[in-house]
């Protein structure tokens, strides 16, 4: 099985004791989303930190501010925005069962091959611009992927490519047996707004030993 579909947040948390390999929680661009973004993402950035679960909303704010114009923060969809992160860090924290994670936000996603992340689960929602692509297994050529073949061989089937909708909260399930996803040719040729989150555990071993992987 590979594709766990939530119903709400509360459900979403139970993707952690299934054999599914992607959760997703479909939700509904809010509106005013679209014109705040567009105006935030006129400048690239990328931050990363560590959130803690005590001082969640504090962390948060202390991150984002540093890339927020003072025209966006005192806009009232700002801080709905900032709720909304916090209350995905929130569930991705019981999901985990730690009291911090790895944040990282950001405006530039460069995976451009198919991989799939040396992580137990890791958490996106993508804000603004295409999210991830994806594949089923069954319609991808692992062996391709395996030998380090283009994205070209690794892909059966075009119309099978699957991208999650913005807003929508995906949990992917790193190994072996994970699903492949790559950053979309959108995202990879322009602006985008991605949120990642990760256990903290694998900060050293993950983020620090290779290249981060932009999904």
């Amino acid at each position: 099985m590979s594709l766990f579909k939530a119903d709400n947040l509360e459900s979403l948390k139970e993707f952690k004791d299934t054999d599914y390999k992607l959760g997703i929680l479909e939700r509904e661009q809010p509106e005013g989303a679209g014109s705040f973004f567009q105006k935030l993402m006129k400048n690239d950035f990328g931050i990363e930190g560590t959130l803690s679960s005590i001082n969640l909303k504090e962390d948060l704010k202390n991150l984002v501010q540093e890339i927020i114009p003072n025209q966006l923060s005192s806009t009232e969809f700002y801080n709905y925005w900032l709720a909304d992160m916090e209350t995905v860090c929130r569930t991705f924290l019981l999901i985990e069962n730690t009291d911090t994670l790895c944040f990282w936000l950001g405006t530039k996603r460069e995976c451009r091959r198919y991989h799939v992340d040396n992580v137990p689960r890791r958490l996106l929602v993508t804000y603004a611009g295409q999210g991830t692509e994806w594949i089923q297994n069954q319609d991808a050529d692992r062996l391709a992927y395996e030998a380090g073949e283009p994205n070209e061989k690794i892909v059966r089937d075009k119309s099978k490519l699957h991208f999650i909708d913005k807003w929508n909260i995906a949990i992917f399930t790193g190994g072996s047996n994970g699903i492949l996803h790559r950053t979309p040719d959108s995202a990879l040729n322009g602006p985008s707004i991605l949120m990642k989150l990760d256990h903290p555990e694998y900060l050293n071993s993950v983020y620090s030993s290779e290249v981060l992987k932009l999904n």
